[in-house]
């Protein structure tokens, strides 16, 4: 294989693999709000409960 030819195709995996990681660092990007999505429900849903401390602000009730 001759230099140049060799030199384009390496241009090319750099091309497609700068490509695929824009793709990968997207849908990673996507995966970390989905994940807050769904912890914030869990905390949602552990306040629904009665679970954990009230929200920063509110006082807790007092127990007697």
């Amino acid at each position: 294989m001759d230099p140049a030819t060799l030199k384009k195709n390496f241009e090319e995996q750099i091309a497609t693999t700068d490509k695929q990681i824009k793709e990968l660092e997207e849908n990673l990007t996507k995966a970390k709000e989905y994940k807050i999505k769904l912890t914030g429900g869990l905390e949602t849903l552990g306040l629904l409960e009665g679970e954990g401390a009230a929200p920063e602000g509110e006082p807790t009730p007092p127990t007697e």
